[in-house]
């Protein structure tokens, strides 16, 4: 029975993480604005061409595990665990990357595209939490912070997300490009995200 419990948490976690990609790439898929966590890849992939949008993942995820190591101070299996686990993540990135067809330029369509790709990253966070397994980067240094600054999660969480943004408007700046990534898809993200995960573990509560 244990086993078999296990086995389903991977599985979900594997299938989260799937629909996480598949919804990071359909949010750039839109044209309308990535999520707050993914404007800095994004932004690094279309600036330096060179760089696949994984790649670029892989980057920002490898040093936001060094943040977390310097905001705890201490070593821990768990944040040396999402080093792989960035690696991997980009892969599957680039792999949807490649897989996932390109839209045309009607609104609805393009609107349409950006929903279903913000339900696909909300279900896939939720399944990748129950799985209990690696915690994403971006979602570790929020635990690291919280735990560290004794400050709510939700508040460290929108301080995170806006920062993304800052420093991407900065390294934008800084290359003179446009603002990649940025958009109205970004504040809808924000806003749909959270609550579509709600929904998630109030359906599996009452299962």
């Amino acid at each position: 029975m244990k086993k078999k419990l296990e086995n389903r948490r991977l599985i979900g976690y594997l299938i989260g993480m799937n629909l996480l990609c598949v919804g990071i790439n359909l949010n750039t898929r839109s044209g309308l604005g990535v999520a707050a966590f993914s404007t800095l890849p994004y932004s690094l992939c279309r600036i330096f061409p060179h760089l696949t949008f994984g790649q670029t993942n892989i980057i920002v995820y490898l040093l936001i595990v060094i943040l977390q190591f310097i905001i705890e101070r201490r070593f821990s299996w768990a944040l040396v665990a999402e080093i792989p686990f960035s690696f991997v993540f980009g892969m599957f990135v680039d792999l949807y990357n490649a897989i996932l067809p390109t839209v045309g330029h009607e609104i609805i369509l393009r609107s349409l595209i950006l929903l279903l790709g913000n339900t696909c990253s909300a279900v896939g966070v939720f399944l990748m939490v129950e799985g209990d397994l690696v915690v994403a980067p971006v979602d570790g240094i929020v635990v690291s912070i919280s735990k560290v600054s004794k400050k709510a999660y939700s508040l460290c969480k929108n301080c995170f997300d806006l920062s993304m943004v800052c420093i991407t408007v900065v390294v934008c700046l800084a290359c003179r490009s446009p603002f990649y990534g940025i958009g109205v898809g970004t504040i809808f993200s924000a806003l749909y995200v959270g609550r579509m995960i709600r929904l998630c573990e109030r359906v599996a509560k009452k299962d």
